[in-house]
């Protein structure tokens, strides 16, 4: 499975680069990114090398909140086709649905999906993917994500805004990664309400909003036949891979938060047989435990690396049987323990 996406995604990056003294040049070939990626719109870049790219720039230009800025610079527009499909919805739900159900097409790393909270509203969870590069490819210098996290829930927050007014802020917003020093940045995009070291990132919004009407709608505009070209612009434009398994982690990422995202919940939220979602993974090169212990591992890394979490909370959380299991399972897969894992991480930030 390849991680590419257009290189649409780096608009406004070479500017923000510029403004805060640096050379956006240096900074992708300091990450391996080719740097016409950065003036043109259409070439094919990594995943992996775009999430380095934002966290190294944050670092050099000494920007904690580099993703809050570029949000501000950039809109949803950055997804491309996605979004002129996307802005079809009547609704501000039916915009994020469609971008929901979409987004596999765009993105193999960034997912979103939405969950009926019930009598509170809606939720957008935002989940980013770690990716590998192929064997020949440099590591990546970072393997942190906060920079695309914050600045795709803010790209979503100011879109909403267009719509729902300047002074619309969500009920409240989750992160995972934890607590920064200042939060008045985030506030101003995202309101008071802010929690960290939480088991989703996710925005939260009311069942009122979410049925207000999508001013930005180009309904009247675009006729079906566009829409289907749009759609198959989509899928052409990923070509690479199947949008099945990213779908398949999102659920697995959703669920291992509530009951631990067995096969038969993954297979039933998918309205599949057990068997033919084991088949399926079969086709693509993968299996159910595979995706689920990727999923597993990757949390894990991000809440000892990026949350104050205890390591009981960790694993209590990602439904191991008692710490030892966590340890484990960890060590054999990053042949360090959880605890000698936190400790090489502070060790790299000193």
């Amino acid at each position: 499975m390849t991680d590419n996406v257009r290189s649409y995604v780096l608009e406004g990056v070479s500017e923000l680069i510029e403004s805060c003294g640096q050379n956006p040049v240096d900074l992708a070939l300091s990450v391996g990114l080719n740097p016409e990626a950065l003036y043109q719109a259409d070439l094919l870049i990594s995943e992996v090398k775009v999430n380095d790219l934002f966290e190294e720039a944050a670092r050099v230009c000494d920007e904690r909140f580099f993703g809050l800025k570029l949000a501000k610079k950039i809109g949803l527009d950055t997804l491309g086709p996605l979004w002129l499909l996307a802005r079809n919805g009547s609704s501000i739900g039916e915009v994020l649905n469609l971008i929901s159900n979409n987004m596999a097409l765009h993105s193999q790393a960034l997912g979103c999906h939405i969950v009926d909270e019930g009598d509170t509203g809606f939720s957008l969870n935002l989940e980013v993917k770690r990716l590998k590069l192929g064997a020949a490819s440099r590591a990546p210098k970072n393997t942190s994500t906060v920079q695309v996290v914050e600045l795709s829930l803010a790209t979503f927050c100011l879109e909403l805004q267009k719509s729902l007014g300047e002074g619309w802020f969500p009920s409240y917003v989750q992160f995972r990664h934890g607590h920064s020093l200042d939060t008045k940045p985030l506030q101003k995009i995202f309101g008071q309400n802010l929690y960290f070291n939480q088991d989703v990132t996710a925005i939260h919004i009311t069942r009122e909003d979410f049925k207000r009407p999508n001013y930005r709608n180009l309904s009247n505009t675009i006729s079906p036949l566009g829409k289907k070209a749009i759609e198959r612009q989509l899928e052409s434009s990923i070509g690479q891979s199947s949008s099945f398994v990213p779908r398949v982690e999102r659920l697995i990422r959703l669920l291992i938060n509530d009951q631990g995202a067995s096969l038969a919940e993954v297979a039933r939220a998918l309205n599949l047989p057990r068997r033919t979602l084991q088949y399926r993974l079969k086709q693509y090169g993968t299996t159910y435990q595979t995706l689920y212990d990727t999923a597993r591992l990757d949390l894990a890394r991000h809440y000892l690396s990026k949350s104050e979490l205890s390591i009981t909370a960790i694993a209590e959380r990602l439904h191991f049987a008692d710490t030892a299991a966590l340890s484990n399972f960890f060590k054999s897969r990053v042949s360090h323990s959880p605890r000698e894992y936190v400790k090489k991480v502070r060790a790299l930030r000193e």
